[in-house]
């Protein structure tokens, strides 16, 4: 089976098999899942996606 990516569209971190879908996509956390409110930060350290100013979904 193939890793799903996150939905964030600057995210390129795999989705946990635990991940719940939110509006019918899925994201590697909760930040990414909450367009990055407060401009928190990806789950991983090593990803700069919040830097992008997404405006997406809020949940």
């Amino acid at each position: 089976m193939t890793a799903r990516i996150c939905a964030c569209p600057h995210c390129d971190c795999p989705v946990p098999d635990t991940a719940v879908p939110v509006n019918d996509r899925y994201y590697c956390g909760t930040a990414c899942a909450t367009a990055h409110d407060d401009r928190r930060p990806c789950q991983n350290p090593k990803c700069d996606c919040h830097k992008h100013g997404w405006g997406g979904i809020k949940t």
